[in-house]
């Protein structure tokens, strides 16, 4: 798989196979959007995805804790 094959297969096709792309799966008005950041391209290398930077899930911001 490529990376957006793989971010893919983890959003919107996960989305439709359980039913729900009606719902999740993708950032369109009257959606539940979580949203992440993470640093770097996860299309170069997807590995970014395991360093999450910011999390926005149902409109809080959830940061990295300082260091």
């Amino acid at each position: 798989m490529t990376p957006m094959e793989a971010i893919q297969a983890a959003t919107s096709v996960a989305a439709k196979y359980l039913g729900w792309s009606d719902r999740v799966g993708s950032i369109e008005p009257g959606r539940y959007g979580d949203v992440i950041a993470v640093k770097g391209d996860p299309l170069a290398d997807v590995r970014r995805l395991q360093d999450v930077s910011v999390v926005v899930k149902g409109g809080q911001v959830f940061r990295e804790p300082a260091r």
